[in-house]
């Protein structure tokens, strides 16, 4: 019952979190701003000094979560007081103000602020007091930490305000400087908003004695893999390989990268010895590695990994799409395709990778109706989806709808990527139907 309190009460605390106010339309304050929005909270909090900026009391909020983002609890507790001066009951100021005086070892102060002040909310308590007593350092921090930890799960990831979170974050590793968990978090938040370089000297303070330095370790492959060029990152990534004993979850991260960079026959080797160590994720092993076989063009091989998954987890609705999609197109087993797609898009019915091969089996059995339905609400979910677009084309083509199956192609042609394996089949189609 306590935990849900808690849950409850940290959900409603984030869905009425600080909106920021309006300001005046200064250069300088807009500058600040783009920077804040963008999670540049060093470039922010440069454009906040200025004098023009100070006189706007509506940033000053802004100003002050900048700063305990970047670590600096003394600024942080000066524009605090000021915001205080203006509002007696801010809660994120008043928050700044008592973490202050705890790292100053000011206790008596601070209880009598807290007794005194006006801002008498279950958070501040749930977070600094235990029965009226004022809690420890670790125990303190951990309390921030866990206001950011339940609102990945209490909200809509869509929603989150990554500013609360990397302030609430930044509290529990400036009240802690021990906390790790919190320092892989933070860099985590600043990945999730593409501030990489922010993100790589967080990770890259977690010592070796850490428990989390393998995670922060795994979590700059992610870094790199993402954010850097291809020559950098696989550089980057084979240092940390080599760092890190060739451990199995940074080179599956090797794995991946080669996967999405399409360079297929260098991760085929990785997951080959990743299957040999029969880790927790075999499945997940066969699938890539499958995968990576079906992209080099030898089917027999990909057919046989992604059997192999199955057989391991006969659930996974990603395999049981990618094998009976990959039968589909070769038009064989298409009863059977069938029926693992009406498995896979019941076990993630919002998949539109999912709802088209479901239509493209239904189109490969003259199925034109169901077929057209389907992959309609793919286009809605996906309107920019080249491959999806090209199979509608075929199925209206096919209902003798060939106004709008031209349509679709050439939105295709248009929407492919350069590289993209469709453009020259759809070109030929719309070649033939011009001409015919």
């Amino acid at each position: 019952m306590i935990n849900l309190i808690k849950k409850l009460l940290i959900l409603i605390f984030c869905l009425f979190f600080y909106t920021p106010l309006l300001a005046l339309g200064s250069s300088s304050f807009l500058i600040s701003q783009s920077a804040f929005k963008n999670h540049d909270y060093s470039a922010a909090l440069s454009s906040f000094s200025s004098q023009e900026v100070r006189s706007i009391k509506s940033n000053l909020l802004d100003k002050t979560i900048s700063a305990v983002i970047t670590e600096d609890i003394n600024l942080a507790n000066k524009i605090a007081s000021e915001i205080l001066l203006e509002d007696n009951q801010n809660q994120e100021a008043y928050i700044v103000q008592l973490v202050y005086l705890y790292n100053k070892n000011k206790f008596n102060k601070l209880k009598a602020i807290h007794e005194s002040s006006k801002v008498k909310n279950e958070l501040v308590n749930f977070i600094f007091f235990n029965n009226n007593q004022l809690q420890d350092n670790i125990t303190i921090s951990k309390s921030l930490l866990d206001i950011v930890i339940t609102s990945f799960s209490s909200v809509d990831q869509k929603s989150l305000n990554y500013n609360f979170l990397l302030f609430y974050t930044s509290l529990a590793k400036i009240i802690d400087s021990t906390n790790d968990k919190a320092a892989l978090i933070k860099g985590e938040l600043f990945l999730n908003v593409e501030q990489s370089k922010v993100a790589e000297e967080t990770f890259l303070n977690i010592k070796a004695t850490s428990p989390y330095y393998l995670d922060a370790q795994r979590s700059l492959a992610i870094n790199y893999s993402n954010f850097l060029p291809y020559d950098e990152a696989l550089t980057k990534i084979k240092i940390l390989m080599k760092n890190n004993n060739n451990h199995y979850s940074i080179k599956k991260i090797l794995a991946d990268f080669y996967r999405v960079k399409k360079k297929f026959k260098l991760a085929i080797p990785l997951y080959s010895e990743m299957i040999t160590q029969k880790e927790d994720d075999l499945w997940n092993m066969y699938y890539r590695r499958g995968i990576c076989y079906e992209r080099s063009g030898e089917w027999n091989k990909a057919e046989k990994d992604f059997l192999k998954s199955l057989e391991i987890k006969p659930d996974s609705a990603n395999v049981l799409n990618y094998l009976a999609y990959g039968w589909v197109e070769r038009e064989i087993r298409l009863e059977q395709s069938l029926k693992m797609l009406e498995a896979a898009y019941k076990a993630n019915p919002e998949s539109y990778y999912i709802i088209d091969s479901l239509a493209w089996a239904h189109f490969k059995k003259n199925n034109f109706d169901e077929a057209a339905r389907l992959m309609e609400m793919v286009i809605d979910i996906a309107p920019g989806e080249a491959i999806s677009l090209d199979h509608l084309g075929d199925i209206y083509y096919a209902m003798n709808r060939k106004r709008e199956a031209i349509h679709f192609w050439q939105q295709a042609l248009e929407l492919a990527e350069p590289d993209d394996e469709i453009k020259e089949n759809v070109q030929s189609k719309l070649n033939k139907f011009n001409a015919g």
